[in-house]
């Protein structure tokens, strides 16, 4: 009897939908047993028991991490069992949907030591469920595009479920509330909720037997919509309200219709202000902003550009832009390139209905949800400015000719007030350049009497340190200079090189100075030398310097080149602690003027020194010469009056030559 039942059991797992296995609770979940009928999936008891075939390695690629995470989460949090529906791979690659009950089987300590699945292929259930969900979403994209919502009202839980309002309300599906009143409070304003709350009681007292009635919605941007909600009452027996089905119709296009006349005076009104306040802007960056805000706000729209053409008219550079436009501005389009450029070619208004197939469209990221374009030119007196660009999004604007007239007349009035901005612009631009001009020359002449100055304070002063100190300081204050110094060249063991001679802070920062007292010629200095010794001025910073300073104490240094009887004698050095501009070439001569006085101070002092020398020396020979002459007349006849008055006569004479007084 044995074999029989056994014969039996094989025959009903056989026949069962339900392939069963155990193993042990591992991450891979390896296979210690399964029922035969795993042949359904086209795999072998054998293979999947000696792990020739890996459980894992047939759940679907996209499922594998889930499907190990929930059996791993199951295992640390002590659950019994779990159901989870996922895809496994077929021998034959095909891909079926399995619902796995996973129970756990502990030993006596409570230790899960065995796990247990029931597989059920679910693959028909799944794509009937997979079909209809996309039916669903089929009818919710066709209600959002046609913008209707179809609902339904219980009045025993007083809720309104529906498919399509999202778009309606500006609410996402989720977000909507069941509750009706939850709803209304959140989507009705309140001037025209009691209105709304009288026509649904007559649906509830059964006085009428529809519901039709145009209102307002106030959406969560803040955005109005109308719309046209019809409702169809069912009752029961008794003709109490069982439930009401319903739609509820976007009609702003057609309530559009009916406000374009209070618009139209709307705008008149605008554009008479906006004239008035463009009169008031003599700026042209701010009157430009102002006319695209203007623009945009005038036109009913949020998204608006200015292109202005470049000077070299190849070009037209984004000057100011908002909304989608915000970010494409500083970006330059040749003039022949998209709808300004069309505007610029017929130098009149252009507009495009459905930007997505206009022939000029420009492949930005910005435009993607461009539709209605308009541009129009902008002039500034006779000469053609740029143009104005304002873009509708989402769906396509029917601009109706007032509001087309009334842009028109926008643009001349924006053109007029460039025009008066443009006269404003050139007188100020005048008064600026000559308050600069002034500027210039107050700057110009302080150099030439610091210059002056410092001429004197060389010929004057007796202390040649003093002297020269006190010329560059009054010289570097003159030019704004921190510091200066005046170097010479010579030739050193190692070449070429600049030798301080005097120097002067002028900040009053004793420390700053960052030049060194000695500037070889060669190495990094070369390009400088070069420069200098063509007589022309260096002006910038040397990069050794700033790395040793790390940039932090100065950011400019002007040398000045010293020529003496074309010899390249020397510089003067400008040292700044902020960036600042090169001198002009007026401000250089005065500069070179006074670095040659200052050359030629040392020199002359270096000659006196030599010529002092050379009269001490004489001085020392004529002391020896009068010696020995007095000695000769002493030894020949020493008292004789005759001889002595020569010899006083001769040291006279002699004297006299040298310089030197009568005493010596």
């Amino acid at each position: 009897m044995l074999p029989k039942k056994m014969v039996d059991l094989d025959r009903v797992i056989a026949s069962s939908p339900v392939v069963v296995l155990w193993g042990e609770p591992l991450d891979h979940r390896p296979v210690d047993f399964v029922t035969d009928n795993v042949s359904q999936f086209g795999y072998a008891v054998p293979e999947m028991v000696l792990e020739e075939v890996r459980y894992d390695s047939i759940v679907f690629d996209e499922d594998r991490e889930r499907v190990r995470s929930a059996f791993q989460n199951a295992l640390l949090d002590g659950s019994d069992s779990f159901i989870l529906d996922y895809r496994i791979i077929t021998r034959a690659g095909a891909v079926r949907w399995v619902e796995d009950r996973v129970a756990f089987h502990r030993d006596e300590t409570g230790k899960v030591c065995l796990y247990q699945s029931s597989l059920l292929d679910i693959t028909e259930r799944k794509t009937a469920e997979l079909q209809l969900r996309e039916s669903e979403e089929r009818l919710a994209r066709v209600l959002v595009s046609a913008r209707v919502g179809v609902w339904e009202y219980l009045p025993e839980s007083d809720e309104l479920l529906g498919d399509g309002r999202a778009s309606l309300f500006g609410i996402s599906d989720d977000a909507i509330p069941k509750s009706r009143k939850e709803l209304w409070d959140a989507i009705v304003p309140p001037a025209g909720r009691e209105r709304l709350e009288n026509a649904w009681r007559e649906i509830l007292e059964g006085t009428t037997d529809h519901l039709d009635l145009e209102h307002k919605l106030i959406k969560v941007d803040g955005s109005a919509v109308w719309v046209l909600t019809k409702g169809f009452p069912v009752r029961g027996e008794d003709g109490g309200l069982l439930r009401m089905q319903g739609v509820t119709v976007d009609i702003s296009p057609l309530k559009q219709a009916e406000e374009k006349v209070v618009q139209q005076n709307e705008r008149l009104a605008l554009l008479h202000e906006i004239s008035l306040a463009f009169m008031e802007e003599l700026d042209s960056e701010s009157l430009i902003r102002r006319i695209l805000e203007k623009a945009v706000e005038l036109a009913g729209s949020a998204n608006g550009l200015i292109g202005v053409i470049e000077e070299d008219g190849e070009n037209i550079r984004n000057t100011w832009g908002v909304g989608l436009y915000e970010k494409l501005v500083g970006n330059l389009v040749p003039v022949s390139v998209g709808l300004i450029g069309e505007v610029l070619k017929k130098k009149s208004r252009v507009i495009v209905e459905d930007y997505r197939t206009y022939p000029e469209r420009m492949e930005l990221d910005a435009y993607t949800n461009v539709t209605t374009v308009l541009g129009l030119p902008l002039y500034r007196g006779e000469r053609l400015l740029g143009a104005v660009a304002i873009a509708f999004t989402d769906t396509v604007r029917f601009l109706e000719e007032p509001l087309l007239n009334l842009l028109d007349q926008f643009a001349a009035a924006a053109s007029i007030a460039l025009e008066n901005a443009r006269f404003y612009e050139d007188a100020r631009k005048e008064v600026e350049e000559r308050e600069r001009t002034e500027q210039r020359l107050r700057f110009h002449q302080a150099l030439v009497e610091a210059a002056a100055e410092g001429a004197s304070f060389l010929l004057s002063i007796e202390s040649e340190e003093q002297a020269m100190f006190f010329a560059l300081r009054a010289l570097g204050q003159a030019a704004a200079a921190d510091s200066i110094a005046l170097f010479r060249n010579s030739e050193g063991q190692e070449g070429a090189v600049a030798k301080i001679i005097a120097k002067a802070p002028i900040s009053g920062n004793e420390e700053f100075f960052i030049l060194p007292d000695h500037l070889p010629w060669g190495d990094e200095y070369s390009s400088i030398y070069e420069s200098l010794s063509d007589g022309m001025p260096f002006h910038g910073t040397i990069a050794s310097i700033a790395s040793e300073r790390h940039d932090a104490s100065f950011a400019t240094i002007t040398m000045i080149p010293v020529f003496i009887r074309s010899y390249f004698w020397g510089v003067l050095a400008f040292c700044f602690q902020r960036e600042r501009p090169p001198f002009e070439t007026d401000e250089i001569d005065v500069l070179r003027a006074a670095a040659y006085n200052m050359a030629a101070s040392v020199i002359r002092w270096e000659s006196e020194r030599e010529v002092k020398k050379g009269y001490e020396k004489l001085r020392r020979t004529f002391t020896d010469v009068i010696r020995t002459m007095g000695q000769i007349v002493g030894k020949k006849d020493p008292y004789t009056i005759e001889h002595q008055e020569r010899v006083a006569a001769l040291a006279l004479e002699i004297g006299n030559r040298l310089g030197l007084g009568k005493e010596r």
